[in-house]
């Protein structure tokens, strides 16, 4: 299960657009726990004093859609926003974020389920 979701998203990849400069992070078979359990990527340090990160989702296994936001080490910094494969989502900050402040991502599944699902694609910390 995991090589077939590494497979898609390593094939997506190759046909996604970069922004240039654009400094994307990937994360693949992170876990969207059963019963809207949360996970997070690792923190990455700002920089830029832009107030938004951009995720773009290149692949989900056990669910059609998912959501995202962002967090500082004080919590929830950003709505959720819902996501579907191949969308490429700004993720706007609800505080002013300058560079050198520590930024992760959270996400869920936004379906109710009793099993896990699993997501992979990029983030730009910006």
């Amino acid at each position: 299960m995991k090589k077939k979701l590494l497979v898609g998203a390593l094939s997506t990849a190759l046909l996604l657009p970069t922004a240039a400069g654009a400094a994307y992070k990937s994360y693949v078979g992170y876990v969207l726990p059963a019963l809207h359990g949360n996970n997070y990527t690792s923190y990455h340090t700002k920089e830029t004093n832009d107030d938004y990160i951009v995720n773009i989702v290149e692949n989900l296994e056990g669910t059609s859609t998912a959501n995202f936001w962002a967090e500082d080490h004080n919590g929830s910094i950003s709505s959720k926003y819902n996501q579907k494969v191949g969308n490429a989502t700004r993720i706007n900050f609800n505080t002013n974020k300058s560079a050198g402040n520590q930024i992760r991502m959270g996400m869920e599944n936004a379906e109710f389920s009793f099993s896990n699902a699993f997501v992979a694609g990029r983030v730009d910390f910006r």
